[in-house]
């Protein structure tokens, strides 16, 4: 069994990133500034839908808006799976990029099969999502003291769901960009089974170019955000009110953060998702056709 090479693969995908940010950039700006411009927009109608049944509105005013998250969602995944093919290929053979791309825009059948990829990869996260809510509604049923502290129950979901995300994520989606580049047949069973054996190694990658980033995002949020802190007797339904009144305010920042911060997560990851598939792509492969 093949191993993956953590630091070299993590080394490998910052130096990239430093040497070809440029390039990273040209290729993927004009789908994050029609991603940013989308997000906005929608994120801002479901707060304020949110925040009006809140406050006594009517609930039929969340259709709408989630009917037009959902179909954020399907664009974001399109976008993303545009931006991924082309950065993915730049990580393939860096030294055939000649001069940076400053407009890049393309849907072709790459692009179409990453976005059905990324599709399925978003649908087996609902999945798994849904298990999880409905095993620790279940859970506190059975046990009287976990059903009569909801914000205990709460951090278990939340707990539970972070878990099997990170493992879902590090050992399918990590490897999902280079394998539907460069192999075909069905990627998510193949992006299994290629990385079976390397959860550790596939996690640690996916925190160290995962994590500088979105801390980066974080801290910069909360140090520009100026939360009002609820007195100690809020309701449930004032945190939560508080909570999406902080967010509706933030989300220019949070966009443009997200806008700018793109590119580097984008590029650590076609990077380390190319480094992981080329250390593993000679496993045997197993008869996924069935």
């Amino acid at each position: 069994m093949r191993r993956v090479p953590v630091v070299a693969t993590i080394r490998e995908a910052y130096v990239f990133l430093a040497k070809h940010l440029g390039a990273i950039i040209g290729l993927v700006w004009v789908p994050m500034v029609l991603l940013a411009i989308a997000e906005y927009f929608t994120l801002y109608r479901l707060y304020n839908s949110a925040i009006d049944f809140l406050a006594g509105g009517n609930p039929a005013q969340m259709g709408p808006a989630l009917l037009m998250g959902l179909a954020c969602l399907i664009a974001a995944l399109l976008l993303y799976a545009m931006m991924f093919v082309a950065v993915v290929q730049l990580a393939l053979a860096p030294q055939a990029a000649t001069a940076p791309s400053f407009l890049h825009f393309a849907v072709g059948p790459l692009e179409w099969r990453t976005f059905r990829a990324f599709l399925a990869f978003a649908g087996l996260v609902a999945l798994i999502v849904l298990t999880v809510m409905f095993a620790v509604g279940a859970i506190s049923e059975l046990m009287p003291r976990l059903k009569s502290d909801q914000s205990a129950a709460g951090n278990i979901m939340v707990l539970a769901m972070g878990c099997a995300g990170m493992a879902v994520a590090a050992r399918v989606f990590l490897l999902l960009p280079a394998l539907i580049v460069h192999e075909s047949g069905p990627v998510l069973r193949r992006a299994w089974a290629l990385s079976s054996g390397n959860f550790l190694p596939l996690l640690g990658i996916f925190l160290a170019i995962f994590l500088p980033p979105k801390l980066i995002q974080i801290s910069i949020e909360i140090w520009l955000s100026g939360k009002s802190a609820l007195g100690a007797g809020a309701t449930p339904q004032m945190q939560l009110m508080q909570t999406l009144l902080n967010a509706r305010q933030m989300l220019p920042l949070a966009c443009g953060l997200s806008f700018f911060l793109s590119p580097v997560v984008i590029g650590l990851f076609a990077s380390a998702s190319t480094s992981v598939w080329r250390a593993l792509k000679d496993e045997p492969v197993l008869d996924i056709a069935v």
